[in-house]
Formats: structure tokens, sequence, C-alpha cells
């Protein structure tokens, strides 16, 4: 018997499961569909076990930096309790999305949907149909390789089975240095693994401004990472036993004691770059890009458009050519941000509702994990400039602040950046401790229009390092207390 809904999301992560919570709480009869796990890549093998990869990183280096302030630590890494570690996170995680969605109505249905028509699609492998008046494709996206780096059953793996190795590699070939490659290298290194990155761009981190870039290049460095920039693999050879720099021979920069690096591979690789050089590795991590999950779901049959890589066309209520099947998060391109895809499930859930118009484009931050972290909002003052205006930016460095000193935390700056007439703030640039909590004020000042004085009268704790936007904002003014000022006064 064919079941009907008002609202049928197809894809349980970050954009689906908040679609369907959304929907279901403005009184929509609602089915959420998903061939694996709720939570999607994000919760399960993405976002948030990297977080727990990267908080034991951290613990480490926290560690490691404890003699600075009277503290003498021994770190012993244990990979496996590690792994279960993670592994409670993320179920836990999982459980609570589940109890919301049952406890809000929403219908589960375990499998993998195809559109028969417009308004129905069919479920494998049971064959049941399910039939609605609105559609949303949150399938995500998934990890790609590369010609000369194929993935393969072995050692070549994605950022998928990072999280199910069994034990700590001792050396690592990452191929690709965005943010995926960045934040596993951090986390790894820290760890034990000697790790390699190679980048075929000109910098870590394409496209992010360079001087943000820096802090992250130099603490890698210090971790013992080889960056091969510019360069790409054009050659990967498997061997069987061990290898002379990454088999059981590969140590690590920080020591092997309670690396947790451990046995003997029974394969590892040896990588041709293209200036000739050679990398041997245990483990080869491609991170090279995604590609979306839209080949298998017949979209083309009821005129949703799909460009030559697969995304998905929407007008600006996020709605495909099909009338009534709407599309979120990655499937529509970059970013690949879980958060966007939250708020594109969440506003598409209030258009299907009736509650607004089309989708109200809202500031969304970008934030690298890494050791320090860096986040950004807005634009820039090359971008500024690029778009014709006149803007005044206040850089502060974190060195400055009583609260990262003893934090044993002082490298990295907070950049404001504000149109020049107004002093609307238009951008912020964080790189250091805890950028990623101190970007959530900075993305409030862009999207309510704040002005620098807004943000330079307020009263900050102290010590804290958000301090360190209020003395942003009044080095942009022309006014620093406790730093240089501005690169171009307000």
């Amino acid at each position: 018997m064919e079941k009907h809904y008002d609202v049928v999301v197809i894809g349980g992560g970050p954009g689906g499961y908040v679609c369907a919570l959304r929907s279901a709480q403005l009184g929509k009869k609602v089915a959420l569909i998903e061939r694996d796990q709720v939570g999607g890549t994000c919760l399960n093998r993405g976002c948030v076990p990297m977080k727990a990869f990267l908080s034991v990183a951290k613990t480490i280096r926290d560690a490691k930096r404890a003699s600075r302030s009277g503290l003498d630590v021994q770190v012993s890494l244990n990979f496996e309790r590690v792994s279960s570690w993670t592994k409670y996170v993320v179920e836990r995680s999982r459980k609570g999305i589940e109890f919301l969605l049952r406890s809000r109505g929403v219908d589960f249905v375990k499998g993998e949907a195809r559109f028969a028509s417009r308004g129905a699609v069919e479920v494998a492998p049971s064959g049941e149909v399910i039939s609605a008046e609105n559609f949303v494709v949150a399938t995500g996206s998934r990890p790609y390789d590369l010609p000369d780096v194929r993935f393969d059953a072995k050692g070549v793996i994605s950022s998928d089975e990072v999280f199910a190795m069994k034990r700590l590699p001792r050396s690592i070939c990452i191929v690709g240095g965005g943010v995926i490659g960045v934040e596993m290298a951090t986390a790894l290194a820290e760890m034990g693994s000697k790790v390699y990155i190679v980048e075929i761009m000109d910098q870590l981190l394409p496209g992010w401004c360079p001087d943000v870039v820096k802090p992250v290049y130099d603490s890698l460095a210090k971790l013992g990472v080889e960056m091969r920039i510019g360069k790409k693999i054009v050659g990967l050879e498997r061997r069987e036993g061990e290898g002379k720099e990454g088999g059981a021979a590969g140590g690590s920069s920080s020591g092997e004691q309670g690396s947790g690096c451990s046995g003997s591979p029974e394969v590892w690789y040896a990588a041709t770059l293209s200036d000739g050089s050679t990398i041997e590795a245990e483990r080869v991590l491609v991170a090279v890009g995604r590609r979306p999950n839209t080949d298998s779901l017949g979209l083309e049959r009821i005129g949703v458009q799909l460009d030559r890589k697969g995304f998905v066309a929407v007008n600006s209520r996020m709605e495909t050519g099909a009338p009534g099947v709407f599309a979120v998060g990655d499937v529509v391109g970059v970013p690949y941000l879980a958060h966007r895809a939250s708020d594109h499930g969440y506003q598409v859930a209030e258009i299907i509702a009736g509650r607004r118009e089309r989708l109200d484009p809202l500031p969304v931050p970008s934030v690298v994990y890494s050791d320090p972290e860096i986040a950004v909002v807005g634009i820039d003052d090359q971008e500024a400039a690029k778009r014709g205006i006149d803007a005044v930016s206040g850089t502060f460095q974190l060195a400055a602040l009583a609260r990262a000193m003893t934090m044993n935390r002082p490298e990295g700056f907070v950049r404001i950046v504000a149109e020049k007439g107004s002093g609307r703030i238009i951008g912020a640039q964080i790189v250091g401790a805890n950028a990623s909590d101190m970007i959530g004020a900075c993305v409030l000042a862009v999207q309510k229009g704040l002005s620098l004085e807004d943000i330079a009268s307020s009263v900050m704790p102290h010590p804290t390092l958000v301090e360190s936007l209020m003395e942003c904002a009044k080095g942009a003014l022309g006014e620093p207390l406790h730093g240089a000022g501005s690169e171009k006064k307000a």
C-alpha cells in the first residue's frame, strides 16, 4: 500500500534531518528516507569524529606545553581507546537525533530512494512506494579520487575510512592540502604519525589569504609534517612488507614513545611526485574534493536539471525544475559545510510551510579546525577591493592578550573588516585558539549590520580572547588601546 506524506526528505544528514524536524514542527506529515544512518557524513565519518581526533591531538599538544607553566606531564597514546571513544561520541550523537525524529513524529524509512514520478519515490530494497506533495533532496556528497591515485581495499583511503583504522599508521601521505587534509594532518601528526602533504596548488588551503594560512603552515612544520607544495602524484606503486621511510621504520617527529603506532604494515606505497621525488608511506589519504550523491535518484526523469558534475540547479526558493522538489546542502554545490546544509534544510521547511517566500542568504562562516584554528566570515580586504568597496580593517595580535598568554596560545591574530564610510562590519578573519567559537560573534555582527562603533563600545569580559574583537574595532577607528591600530583608518 502506497504511503502519502506532506513532505518526504531524502537523506538524513545535517540538511535532511533538520528539514524533517522543522517540517514536523510546523505541522507537516513527514517521512525521512536514509540508506545508511542519520547524521550523514558529518556525524558518522566526517566533522564529528574528526573533531574527536583533534580534541585528542589538542590534549597532547597542551600536555607538551604544560612544562612552561610548571607541569611535567607524560602522555601515552592508546589509539584503540581513542577510536573507541570517538565511536561512542558518534553513536551517542546519532541516538540523540534518532530520538528527536521519533519524538517529533517523523517516520524513518531505511533504504535508497529513486523517483518513480514527480510525486512518488520507490525505496530499495523493499520496493515500497512513497508519495508526497513535496520532496527535499538532501543526499550529500562523497569523496572522489584521482586517475593516478585510486582508492583500493588496503591503504589508499578517503576521509570516510580514516576513522575505521584499527591502529595509528606509522606514516601517511595526504593528497590534498585543503581543509580535510590540513585537519587530518594536524590530528595524525600530533598523535605520532609521520605525515606528508602533497598539494598541487601554490599554498596550503588554496583560496585562503596567505597571512591567515601562515600560522597553520608554521605549526604543521613544527610537528614534522613535510609539505610538498606545488606538486602532484604522477605514479603510485603498492608494495608488500616494510618500506624504508613509511613502513615499520617510519617514525614520528614527536617521538615513538606513546605514539600508538605498532606492528608492521602488510602493504605500503611509493608515490612518485611531479618533481621526480618519492614519498614512501603506509597509508595514502586522498582528500581532493567531493562529488554529489545525485546519480542514483532518477532526477533527470522528473525534469530536475543537473550540471556536468551532477550538482542540482535550484532557484531562490531552493526548488528544482520539478515543482515541489527541493534540494539542500552539498548537492547544490560548494561550500560543503554542515551548518550551511542545516540552514538550507530549516529554511526550505519554512518555504514549504508558507512561512517564507525564498531563501534568506545569510552569512556563512568557514572554519578550519587546525592548530591554530582558522575561522572567517564575510569578505576580507582583498575581496572588498575587488568589489570596489572602500574598506577599513583593524588587526590585533593575540600575543597582546593576557588570556592568550595564560593559555600558552599566543599565536595568531584577529581582523575585522568594515566599510569605511558607514563603519558597517562586512567580514572578519580569526587565526588562533578557539577561533571556531569566537567567529560566532562576528557572524552576528555581519548579519545584523553592526558597526565598528557598536563593537568598540562594547564591554568585553577580561581576561578573554573575545576582547580582541573590541581591540580590532578600536584600532580600525584609529583609537587603539593595546594594539598598533588599523591598516586603513575609518
